[in-house]
């Protein structure tokens, strides 16, 4: 007989959320293997258990036992932030089933009455995403979270989200089980057990303008940290955004991030990727991390130091903004193209020396260009009239490589 193995979600942990097949697997098979809190529940049967959760020793478990069948016991849901993909891999040459169970965030809705077909699903759990980012972007938010949950709910309230309304779940299904709401600030100063979920409501918040605190693009200057340091323009930034064009998973590159105006938005587009801050003086580099705290930013990380030497060893990019070059625009480039011949490099210039400049290691180069200008013009009061303005015109630059023929 060949081995059968079962990859059994049981829910929320106790018999009791398994779903009617996964308690058949469990009853027909031998050996039980899983976390200890999954496998607990059938300590006094004459089953074979073991604690274990790593694919790879699971795997060891099963080749060497002369059983059977097999139920390998996983949190939740099968298809829901588990270990299934990494199981199916480590067990490959063997028999296994899939068998689903019911996710916390299905269990947690229906507690809470709230429906989560709209909401925005998100994991925590050893992930350096943004929180803020996601509430920032949707108005129900569900998170997977555990003990660190207070730090998260402070750098939302941090980021202008405090008057969210909040739900949490704490030991679901378990007879400590414990469902608690309020607003997110409500919760600062509390302990959370480490099987926590979160629900996020940012349709009815109060205090700050909730419409305000979810720009994404164009950020009003007066909502970040200033100092001495100059900062792109917000109309110069939405173009500056729609030329990189960004994915939700991108690793990008600022470099001569200045305030970390470019930087922000840039982390909240791609807010399941990376953004790398790259900046050389000393006020800036503070600016940027105050800012990245301020607007609840755990996927930007501010690199000291000066292009291109500090790239070594950072993750190759998909994308790059050069808001300032101390004159290595062709060495950065150069770099750039050599990690990724792919990316797409977006730069602004006020100079037309600069311009002049990037033409000519473009042509050099043999780098395909775009160049928009654009003129920006505010109003201002003078009396009883409205009256423009106009600021320094901006030249934007996109280059990328030739494509291949």
């Amino acid at each position: 007989m060949r081995k059968e193995i079962a990859l059994v979600g049981c829910g929320m942990g106790t018999p009791d959320t398994l779903t009617v097949e996964g308690k058949c697997r469990i009853t027909q098979a031998e050996v039980l293997i899983g976390p200890e809190r999954l496998v607990r529940p059938y300590a006094d049967s004459k089953k074979e258990i073991w604690v274990q959760y790593q694919a790879e020793q699971i795997r060891e478990i099963i080749d060497q036992s002369p059983r059977q069948r097999f139920a390998v016991l996983l949190s939740g849901d099968t298809g829901f932030y588990s270990n299934t993909r990494n199981l199916e891999k480590a067990l490959e040459g063997y028999h296994t089933a899939v068998i689903p169970g019911i996710s916390s965030l299905a269990y947690f809705s229906a507690k809470i009455g709230i429906p989560w077909e709209d909401a925005f699903i998100l994991s925590l759990h050893g992930r350096k995403q943004s929180l803020a980012t996601a509430v920032r972007k949707h108005s129900k938010v569900f998170v997977l979270t555990g003990e660190d949950a207070a730090e998260h709910l402070q750098g939302l309230t941090e980021a202008g989200f405090g008057s969210c309304g909040l739900w949490i779940g704490e030991n679901l299904s378990y007879p400590e089980e414990r469902i608690s709401s309020g607003q997110v600030r409500d919760f600062l100063d509390k302990e959370f057990q480490s099987l926590c979920v979160l629900m996020i409501l940012s349709e009815h918040a109060e205090g700050k303008t909730i419409r305000e605190g979810k720009t994404c693009v164009g950020i009003p200057e007066e909502a970040f940290i200033r100092g001495n340091v100059p900062m792109t323009k917000p109309e110069i930034r939405a173009v500056v955004m729609s030329k990189l064009a960004l994915k939700e998973t991108d690793i990008v590159y600022d470099i001569g991030a200045g305030t970390g105006s470019v930087s922000v938005e840039m982390a909240m587009a791609a807010d399941r990727g990376k953004v790398y801050a790259i900046e050389c003086k000393p006020e800036a580099v503070e600016l940027i991390k105050k800012n990245a705290e301020h607007f609840g930013l755990r996927n930007l990380a501010v690199v000291d130091g000066m292009a291109p030497e500090v790239l070594e060893g950072l993750p190759v990019p998909d994308a790059a903004f050069i808001g300032g070059s101390k004159g290595r625009v062709a060495a950065i480039l150069t770099r750039l193209f050599r990690q990724n011949p792919q990316m797409q490099v977006v730069l602004d210039a006020i100079a037309l020396e600069t311009v002049t400049e990037v033409l000519t290691i473009c042509t050099q180069m043999q780098l395909q260009m775009d160049i928009v200008q654009v003129q920006v013009s505010k109003t201002h009061v003078a009396g009883s009239y409205h009256m423009l303005t106009g600021q320094n015109p901006v030249f934007i630059i996109t280059v990328r490589k030739f494509p291949e023929l």
